[in-house]
């Protein structure tokens, strides 16, 4: 009788090597599908404006002040934004012409031992102007406490 119940047991922890596998196939096949329509948005949206500006989000950062820095774009004029990743540097397409960026910004630095300390700034709306074909930095300086977008001449 115990070693019927011992084997019961035993079983229950069997589901687990199928359960787990399946979560894992799911999750690959849904992240699969998800890129390939973030993939397909954003050749349809080139498709459609062909001159759009490329915004990098902090590209002239070193990369200890990328990692303790991020500013994470909420919102381009109320939509999702186009996002693009070239040579490790994120960034985002707008088109030609004058925008609401609404973006959040949080800085991490090394605490006392082994604690860090995050800051975190709530969202709010930048207003920027674009031109046909140009590239542009959008920063936060934390001296100021404000972000900046500057024109980049790649």
């Amino acid at each position: 009788m115990d070693s019927a119940l011992s084997n019961a047991n035993n079983i229950g922890h069997v589901y687990y090597f199928i359960i787990i596998p399946i979560g894992i196939i799911a999750y690959a096949a849904y992240m699969f599908f998800r890129l390939k329509g973030d993939r397909r948005r954003k050749q349809d949206w080139l498709t459609a404006h062909p001159n759009a500006a490329k915004v990098y989000i902090g590209k002239n950062n070193s990369i200890l002040k990328k990692l303790m820095h991020k500013i994470q774009v909420i919102s381009v004029d109320g939509e999702k934004p186009i996002f693009f990743t070239e040579k490790m540097v994120n960034g985002f397409f707008v088109a030609p012409g004058t925008h609401v960026v609404e973006s959040s910004f949080s800085k991490t630095r090394p605490g006392f031992f082994y604690r860090s300390v995050t800051t975190t700034y709530r969202p709010s709306k930048q207003e920027i102007t674009a031109q046909t074909g140009k590239s542009y930095n959008y920063t936060f300086d934390t001296e100021s406490e404000s972000y900046r977008f500057e024109e980049l001449g790649i």
